[in-house]
């Protein structure tokens, strides 16, 4: 019983170690990225399509750390914040009702949030010293109030710390960009009456731009 143990033991960690995902010739360990606007311009874009109108938004109050392993890029995990009163979409007014009770009730919600637990799908191509990676976030999205799991597709550009790097920050550099759809009435957003689905589309097509350094 006990060599079957070990024989089961042996290949969970082997299966473990196989379906760890690397960066070729990067340092393994667990490192802390945080979002840095020094290395670019942290912001969302969302879309809302609707057969009345379309509407594009932008958000500039992006804050959030992730940890990632260059060793085992599927262990990726962290969390991104944003704060509502900095959406945009080019027309104070339409600002104003999103901020209301109404739709993202800003005063009772102030922030959305994207935890990200793990990766999975993940591909890495590298070439020229930048490393590309590509998977599929796996977490929970929490706006309104309510949290729903959610995955999102992802691509990270991975640079290792060099001289050029250092011009925009030290350590190693992390851009990403992920995205995702956002379903209104997931999160208990109704809206007024007879908007959403007529001039607000029901799900809102999100992406992710988000600059890091370690």
């Amino acid at each position: 019983m006990r060599t079957l143990l070990l024989s089961l033991s042996a290949l969970v960690a082997a299966t473990t170690l196989v379906s760890a995902t690397a960066i070729p010739g990067a340092a393994g360990g667990a490192k802390k990225y945080s979002l840095n606007n020094a290395v670019g311009k942290n912001a969302i874009e969302f879309v809302s399509e609707a057969p009345v109108e379309k509407i594009n938004g932008t958000a500039d109050g992006v804050q959030g750390a992730f940890t990632l392993d260059a060793a085992n890029l599927e262990a990726t995990s962290g969390k991104i914040d944003v704060a509502v009163l900095t959406m945009k979409t080019a027309n104070s007014k339409r600002d104003e009702h999103m901020y209301d009770a109404m739709w993202l009730d800003a005063a009772k919600y102030p922030t959305i949030t994207f935890d990200i637990k793990s990766l999975k799908d993940v591909k890495v191509a590298t070439k020229d010293g930048r490393s590309v990676v590509t998977a599929t976030a796996v977490g929970s999205f929490t706006c309104h109030g309510v949290t729903k799991p959610t995955s999102a597709s992802v691509t990270i550009t991975y640079l290792p710390e060099s001289a050029d790097t250092k011009k925009r920050a030290s350590g190693n550099l992390a851009m990403i960009e992920a995205t995702f759809n956002v379903g209104l009435a997931d999160h208990n957003i109704t809206g007024k009456a007879g908007v959403v689905g007529k001039s607000v589309g029901e799900t809102i097509a999100v992406t992710a731009k988000l600059f890091s350094n370690s």
